[in-house]
C-alpha cells in the first residue's frame, strides 16, 4: 500500500482579542488620583499601575483580593554583577532596613528592589501618603548607594595599603 501524499490546508485564525480585566477598583482610584497629580500612569490590569518620578519607574502592583493592602515599588536600580557584589547587597540591604522608615530593601534575579507596603483603609489614604512613600524610598536607595559605594571604595583602597 503505497502512502498517498495529504494536501492540508494551513488555515491562519488570529487569536480573539484580549479583553482587559478590569481594573479593581481601588487601583483605579489611585490611577485616577495620580494621574490628578500629573502623572503619566500606565495601566496593566493584571500587574497594575507604572509610572515615572524622578528618573525612576515605580510600580504600584494589584494585590487581588486584599483592597486594604497597597505596595509601593521601586525595583531594578541597582544590578548586581558578581557573587561578591551580592554579599555586599545583603550586606547593604540589611544596613538601610535597620534604619529606614517603612522601606524594605532586597534583591531579586540578580537587582535591588526598594518597597513600601502599607495599610489604608481607602486608596485616597495611600495617595496622601505616595509623596512621602516616595520620600522614603529615595532616602532609603541613597543610603543603599552610600553603603555599596564605601564598601566598594574600601576594597580599592586594600590593595594600595599592602603595597
Amino acid at each position: 500500500m503505497a502512502a498517498q501524499a495529504v494536501k492540508k490546508k494551513v488555515v491562519k485564525v488570529a487569536p480573539p482579542p484580549r479583553v482587559a480585566a478590569p481594573l479593581p477598583e481601588g487601583l483605579a482610584a489611585v490611577r485616577d488620583a495620580l494621574s490628578a497629580l500629573g502623572f503619566a500612569v500606565q495601566v496593566d490590569a493584571e500587574s497594575g499601575l507604572t509610572f515615572m518620578f524622578e528618573g525612576g519607574q515605580y510600580y504600584v502592583p494589584a494585590q487581588g483580593d486584599d483592597a486594604a493592602f497597597y505596595h509601593l515599588l521601586f525595583p531594578n536600580f541597582w544590578p548586581l554583577e558578581s557573587d561578591e557584589e551580592y554579599g555586599q547587597a545583603l550586606f547593604a540591604c540589611d544596613a538601610v532596613n535597620r534604619e529606614a522608615k517603612l522601606v524594605k530593601l532586597h534583591t531579586v534575579d540578580g537587582d535591588v528592589w526598594a518597597g513600601v507596603e502599607a495599610l489604608h483603609a481607602q486608596p485616597q489614604g495611600f495617595v496622601e501618603a505616595l509623596p512621602r512613600y516616595l520620600t522614603f524610598v529615595q532616602e532609603a536607595v541613597r543610603a543603599f548607594r552610600d553603603v555599596m559605594l564605601a564598601a566598594q571604595e574600601a576594597e580599592e583602597a586594600e590593595p594600595a595599603q599592602d603595597a
